[in-house]
Parts: structure tokens; sequence; C-alpha cells
């Protein structure tokens, strides 16, 4: 706790301009991996085969409605939270204030990713 509190000290009059700085993304590599994804995810966004504000068009519907209910329930919560992360990756992608390779970008793809995996353990449920 005294490294944080060290930190903060060391850092309390950064000035306005640095502190912006500090917030903002930064340009970096990203693994094949988190490429590949970021890639598939946003063709099938721009194709119009997935919408991330409609959650029934990234669901394989049939593969979802042969879950127990159980697994039912863990997939709804999910897609909440894979929605809105699709969203952010899309806007972050899109945004001429973002780099299109930045660790942060591979960050949110990874979160996406894990949420994914979380779900199709059980089944392939997603369409991406």
């Amino acid at each position: 706790m005294t490294d944080l509190h060290a930190a903060i000290e060391e850092h309390k009059d950064l000035p306005e301009d640095k502190q912006k700085q500090a917030g903002q993304a930064i340009e970096g590599p990203m693994s094949q991996q988190s490429q590949d994804f970021l890639q598939t995810v946003l063709a099938l966004i721009k194709d119009g085969k997935i919408d991330p504000l409609n959650t029934q068009t990234f669901m394989k519907v049939k593969v979802y409605e042969s879950l127990d209910p159980e697994w039912k329930a863990k997939t709804d919560l999910a897609i909440v939270n894979i929605s809105s992360q699709l969203q952010r990756i899309k806007e972050f992608y899109e945004s001429d204030k973002t780099p299109n390779s930045s660790p942060h970008l591979e960050q949110m793809i990874a979160e996406l990713w894990q949420m994914k995996e979380r779900i199709e353990v059980k089944a392939d449920v997603f369409v991406f």
C-alpha cells in the first residue's frame, strides 16, 4: 500500500494535459490470434450477419434452445456482457481517436473471448 500512496503523492500535481495523455489508448502490436478474431467479428458486423445491439443475431438459437435450464441461464447472463463488449470493440476500432492495433483493444478482445469460452465449454452457442 505504501507504493500506491507514494505513486499518488508523486503524481498529485500532474498537469491536465499529461492526465489526458495518460488516459489515452496507446498504439502497439497485437497477437495474430487477437487480430484474426477481431477481423472475424468486425466482418460479421460489417456484413450485417451480427448486430451488437441484437443478441439474437450472434447466438445460434437452435443450440441455445437445446441447452438445459442452468446453461440457458448462464448464457442469458453472459449475452448481455458479450453484447456490450462487442459494442465497445466496434466503437474503439472505428474511432479515429484510437489506434486499430493496441494493447487496450487486445485486452477487450481477450475479455470477449473469455466470456464466449465460458459458455462454449458446454455448447457452441455463438456465431463467432
